[in-house]
């Protein structure tokens, strides 16, 4: 810089001053990235930029930017951001600036005279040098080709606007774009917007002149220039035909339309959704590095156009921020799951439109089960979608969490509320930005639905809920009946329980009829009574995954003996023996169990979850499970320590029991490994450790399942082990399937020990008497 070698001793005293002021400025930028300091003193109304030069083999670009600036307070300096590149002069109506300097990313611009509110004012900076780039975001060189990407994940601010530009670089700041670009012939050059002309110099050069008419934040302008070729088709939009332009290398043309099969259908059902396409033209050009939403120009990974349907994922979502973060953008960084949180939804609805909604759930249960399982680790830890730390803008609760936030919403409103109140507020906030209270509040008074308690529940508070069933009592009125169930609330991650929660309970008779309806639930617990047709013997949280809890849950219907795995609960279920269908119902709560009723010293339950075995099971079913365990950091880490820690699963029928021990064996490494449950009656089952310091080697400190009769294993083999409660004049009588007694065992001890390799393979009842009698227990075995 020569500033000093210009100006007198003054000039110098007063650069030094304002370079202070500049340092102290940038701190504070740094400290609020979601809102640039330049923003809160003017704003720009057009950029004009002209890179008059790109050097591919040097990696430097030349370029001019024309600014015209509107201040919002009187001003006697104009403050740009330009990152990396070195200014050669500067303009100000026309006026040559001498004085200028670069500090801090910041060109600070004095101006002869103050300029109000009032004005308008037209700035000029001539500008070059190597761009700067990080890793992903920024000003890139591959071979002849070079291309922007607006935003950094590495970058604080994020913003990168900056890179090429001089700039108010902030997500709130929105303008108008022509750029203009001078290559040799041989290379094309795309921007947003529409091509307005390319001009041949005449001496091996061409300038293409783009515009971009609808004002946009300055992370969304882009440039990208190589050898490209164009697959150009229309979409017939709901206003008007839309021109699309697919420019790709010219060997990746042949693989464009696999790639891009169902663009159009994929637009139609946007529009459907979220109103007409907000945009002059449907674009993607290819890069070495991607994907980004730029304004009609997404910038797509070469790598993705495959020619197969590997990468429409990817398509979608980009394509969903020409709704979602460019007609309505974040209002701040750390609201970006109003942009990537909804775009991540649309990646994965459009295929309920496109294919088939229960590919979407199944999507959707996917994402939410790696959230569940991963977020917190991913990101450091839980976190709300509001004012995230700026290092986790582009994480997985932004995305992936922001998506399930989207389903849930979805549900809540009821699908046609729902589609209907985002067209309105893409509507009301179009060409602007919004926050996550803007949001709230105009889809609280659009709907006339309150969704204070929504948002406190799931977008401003880390973690998630999480809802149970914790009993049902059924009473018969007329020819109907009254079921009331009983509701609690628990989150996983942070200490909160909210109100206005919403989320349906299914209901299924013995004929496994059904009936669902919406439950509301404030607090840590509620009821409600819901009159059906028929007598209800089993109710569901969420059949429909229409809520994304602190739940895991898969349903199968059991027709015959075998193994079924359930993979996201970490469960496997042995069905031994069925006579007619089961309908099974495993649930993994990502939430502490209950705790004893009953401490007992040295066993410590899981902080972190349970499970939930719950169905229609006739009698003739004998069933098995094998639950995981593990001390990783995404399961048990807070249960298991070290080897001192002693693994069980301990079982309680209902809420009302306290749990207890079941017959079990245990396969693996104090760390990892499984636990087998030799019976699995419906009910809840946690981990549980006994820790040996405390009892030593002895585990059998826990109080025993309330049943009077235990068989394990079951089935068996060769040997059965038979243990009972009551032993004063007490028998047990063992009937094979036709009823003919096979053994009656006078009781003299709690714990008997039966050879039956030589029995006939099949069921057996095995009954506890008392010396009347009278049956106290029951007990279905199979042999194998």
């Amino acid at each position: 810089m020569q500033i000093r070698k210009i100006f007198p001793m003054v000039g110098i005293l007063l650069i030094s001053f304002l370079h202070n002021q500049t340092a102290t400025s940038q701190q504070s930028q740094d400290q609020t990235f979601g809102h640039s300091i330049v923003a809160d003193t003017l704003d720009a109304l057009d950029y004009h930029i002209f890179l008059s030069e790109i050097d591919f083999n040097a990696k430097t670009i030349k370029a001019t930017t024309t600014i015209h600036l509107v201040p919002m307070i009187e001003i006697n300096r104009i403050t740009l951001e330009l990152k990396a590149l070195i200014i050669d002069s500067v303009f100000v109506e026309g006026i040559r600036i001498v004085n200028f300097w670069q500090a801090n990313e910041l060109l600070h611009i004095p101006t002869q005279v103050n300029y109000l509110p009032a004005d308008t004012v037209e700035v000029v900076v001539y500008y070059g040098g190597q761009p700067f780039h990080e890793a992903w975001g920024g000003f890139h060189f591959s071979g002849n080709y070079a291309f922007n990407l607006g935003v950094g994940f590495e970058s604080d601010p994020h913003n990168l606007g900056k890179a090429w530009f001089p700039c108010v670089d902030d997500f709130q700041d929105r303008a108008t774009y022509d750029v203009s670009v001078r290559l040799p012939n041989n290379l094309e050059a795309i921007c947003g917007g529409l091509l307005q002309s390319v001009v041949d110099e005449g001496n091996g050069n061409s300038i293409w002149h783009w515009n971009i008419a609808q004002p946009i934040p300055t992370y969304l302008a882009s440039v990208v220039v190589g050898d490209y070729a164009i697959v150009a088709d229309t979409f017939q939009g709901q206003q008007a035909n839309i021109p699309i332009s697919i420019y790709c290398r010219p060997a990746d043309t042949s693989r464009v339309a696999g790639t891009f099969l169902h663009l159009k259908e994929i637009l139609a059902i946007y529009e459907n959704r979220f109103g007409p396409y907000p945009f002059d033209r449907v674009g993607y050009a290819g890069t070495a590095i991607g994907a980004m939403e730029h304004v009609t120009n997404i910038a797509f990974p070469h790598a993705s156009i495959t020619g197969t349907l590997s990468s429409e994922w990817l398509l979608a979502h980009e394509l969903s921020h020409m709704w979602f973060g460019n007609k309505v953008t974040c209002a701040v960084a750390g609201d970006m799951w109003l942009n990537e949180g909804w775009a991540t939804y649309c990646h994965m609805f459009f295929k309920h439109d496109l294919y088939n909604p229960d590919i979407y759930r199944q999507e959707m249960n996917d994402n939410h089960f790696d959230v569940l399982k991963n977020a917190h680790i991913t990101d450091g830890s839980y976190l709300a979608l509001t004012d995230v730390p700026t290092e986790y803008t582009y994480g997985t609760t932004v995305y992936d969490k922001g998506a399930t936030v989207v389903h849930t919403l979805m549900n809540y409103l009821g699908e046609d509320v729902f589609f209907e109140a985002i067209q309105a507020y893409l509507q009301q906030f179009a060409y602007h930005h919004a926050g996550n209270d803007d949001m709230r509040d105009f889809l609280s008074e659009h709907t006339g639905i309150d969704l204070t308690g929504f948002f406190e529940n799931w977008v401003s508070t880390p973690g998630t809920p999480h809802y149970s069933i914790d009993s049902m009592q059924v009473s018969q009125v007329g020819n109907q009946y009254e079921s009331t169930v009983y509701l609690k609330q628990k989150h996983k991650g942070y200490d909160f329980i909210g109100n206005g929660n919403i989320f349906e309970i299914t209901f299924f008779g013995a004929d496994w009829q059904s009936f669902t309806d919406t439950v509301h639930l404030d607090g840590v617990s509620g009821s409600s009574v819901k009159t059906i047709d028929f007598e209800p013997v089993v109710a569901f949280c969420d059949y429909f995954d229409k809520t994304a809890d602190a739940t895991t849950d898969q349903t199968i219907v059991i027709h015959e003996t075998g193994e079924v795995s359930f993979p996201k609960p970490g469960f496997r279920l042995y069905v031994d023996a069925i006579g007619d269908s089961a309908l099974f119902r495993m649930t993994h709560h990502w939430a502490a169990p209950d705790s004893l009723k009953t401490p007992v010293q040295g066993l410590r339950l899981s902080p972190y979850r349970y499970w939930q075995v719950a169905g229609i099971i006739p009698e003739t079913t004998s069933l098995r499970g094998r639950f995981f365990y593990s001390n990783s950091q995404a399961l048990d880490a807070s249960l298991i320590l070290s080897e001192q820690d002693s693994v069980v699963v301990l079982y309680r029928p209902d809420a009302a029991a306290d749990w207890q021990a079941v017959p079990q064996s245990r396969e693996g490494l104090w760390s990892i490994g499984y636990v087998y449950v030799e019976n699995l009656p419906v009910g809840e089952y946690t981990l549980a450790v006994w820790d040996k310091t405390i009892v030593g080697l002895s585990e059998n400190k826990m109080p025993a399942v309330q049943e009077k009769l235990l068989i394990f294993p079951n089935p068996a083999d060769d040997m059965m082990n038979v243990f009972t409660k009551e032993l004063s004049g007490s028998t047990i009588t063992i009937c094979d399937s036709s009823g003919r007694t096979t053994l009656t065992l006078n009781l003299s001890k709690s714990f008997n020990q039966l050879e039956v390799s030589d029995w006939k393979r099949g069921i057996y009842m095995i009954s506890l008497l008392d010396s009347e009698g009278n049956i106290m227990d029951r007990k279905k075995v199979i042999l194998k």
